[in-house]
């Protein structure tokens, strides 16, 4: 038996308990703590998780007291507390499922790396776009050396349930701490396992030029003079069919002065092997306009994924052929979240190491912060290193295995291109340029 206990028990933690349990059914809701416990019963009652005989604290100190008694803690409560609450579980020493972001802020982020030290093993964030069958082969096809020397990374989202933090509670800023940490904390991971290099740098730019407004803060559908000719109006909605995430009931303005996030934004990260990434999200698209994914550009070829239409095409650029690779997935995050609760309930069992790292989470959110603080003040932001030596040492060694570092071997300064075009994972490399042997 593996006893959980669940802090938050918003949606997403009702939804990844319920995939626990029907990946493994000796998984049992030992207890959850939950300021709303009325709410957390329906929402595990939606995904079918029975909760008879789980214990239900309305505070963490209460579940916490009573530790000895799980064998795993999930934090799945608001944003802002992620950290927090974290490290309150640190001294525990249990298996730990976080809920991203894993911090909002450099001091939480600190804090956070702080207490974590050299837990890497057993600290399993909630990334599943790393995780799914699609992203497994296209890492696969890039470490493969198959793209030759990768100098550029255009990644993009564009978000058909946008309306969701324009509408909904996600629009607080102070809660979520804005938009790059939503949804960009995802993508600057994947990106990350990609590149295989620190990123150093990043400049970022946001627009809000739909959402926010002069309308009064708290204002609501249900009380508003313009609900006939809104287009966001519940009235409106129905109409088309389609929420875009805003919800088809009374919600809060989209259009008013309170909002903060921004309604499209857009990163450019520089990186210490010299690749560039450019990664752009967008918060008004709709319907088929959905998109997410990446166009990572080699010398000998260029790949293009998109977990939505569930494809990867590679077109080699000297050979000539183009190969078109699908691979449809479940809905639950493209097939991420099953294999993320799989992770997590070997590593509660003690058979595996975490795929998705406390060490990974806080370099995402740095990259976060700081992409937040270039969109304020206009600056290219330095994306300094929080985790300690030991936790960057592990995450490297388990992460970068069958990595060869020289596939992005062009830097600042080199004169033309590496005699030997790519090698697989595993080769050995050498390359001499003015007299280095690097």
């Amino acid at each position: 038996m593996v006893r959980l206990g669940v802090i938050g028990m918003g949606r997403r933690a009702a939804h990844l308990t319920a995939t626990m349990q029907r990946i493994d059914p000796a998984v049992q809701l030992a207890a959850i703590a939950d300021p709303r416990p009325d709410a957390a019963h329906n929402r595990l009652a939606e995904v079918k998780v029975d909760a008879a005989n789980t214990k239900v604290f309305s505070s963490v100190d209460t579940l916490l007291e009573q530790s000895d008694q799980y064998d795993a803690l999930m934090i799945g409560s608001n944003c802002d507390s992620h950290s927090p609450i974290a490290i309150r579980c640190a001294s525990l020493k249990l298996p730990l499922f976080m809920e991203k972001p894993v911090a909002i802020t450099h001091q939480q982020l600190e804090e956070l790396a702080a207490a974590f030290d050299g837990r890497d093993r057993d600290v399993v964030v909630s990334f599943p776009l790393r995780m799914t069958p699609l992203f497994n082969r296209v890492r696969e096809i890039v470490t493969s050396g198959r793209l030759g020397v990768i100098n550029q990374v255009q990644a993009f989202n564009y978000v058909p349930y946008g309306g969701v933090y324009f509408g909904q509670w996600y629009r607080d800023f102070d809660i979520t701490g804005g938009l790059w940490l939503q949804k960009a904390t995802h993508d600057f991971d994947y990106i990350n396992q990609l590149v295989q290099s620190p990123p150093q740098s990043i400049a970022a730019v946001g627009s809000r030029r739909v959402y926010g407004g002069k309308m009064p803060t708290s204002l609501r559908c249900s009380t508003c003079d313009h609900t006939e000719t809104c287009p966001e109006s519940p009235r409106s909605i129905a109409s088309r069919g389609d929420d875009g995430g805003m919800g088809f009931g009374d919600h809060d303005c989209a259009f008013s002065s309170s909002i903060r996030h921004h309604d499209a934004g857009s990163a450019l990260i520089r990186y210490a092997n010299g690749v560039h990434t450019a990664y752009s999200q967008n918060f008004v698209s709709r319907r088929s306009a959905a998109s997410r994914g990446a166009r990572v550009t080699g010398y000998r070829a260029t790949l293009h994924f998109d977990w939505y239409n569930e494809s990867i095409t590679v077109i080699d650029h000297h050979a000539g052929g183009v190969e078109q690779i699908k691979l449809p997935a479940s809905e639950d995050h493209n097939g991420g979240d099953v294999v993320l609760a799989r992770n997590f309930i070997d590593v509660i069992r003690g058979g595996a190491a975490s795929h998705s790292t406390i060490a990974d989470g806080i370099l995402s959110a740095t990259m976060c912060v700081a992409a937040q603080l270039s969109e304020d003040k206009g600056t290219v932001e330095p994306i300094m290193s929080i985790m300690p030596a030991h936790g960057r040492e592990e995450s490297h060694e388990r992460v970068d295995s069958g990595w060869t570092p020289w596939n992005n071997s062009i830097r600042d300064g080199d004169e033309g291109i590496d005699n030997k075009w790519y090698a697989p994972a595993g080769s050995s490399h050498s390359t001499v340029r003015n007299g280095n042997s690097r």
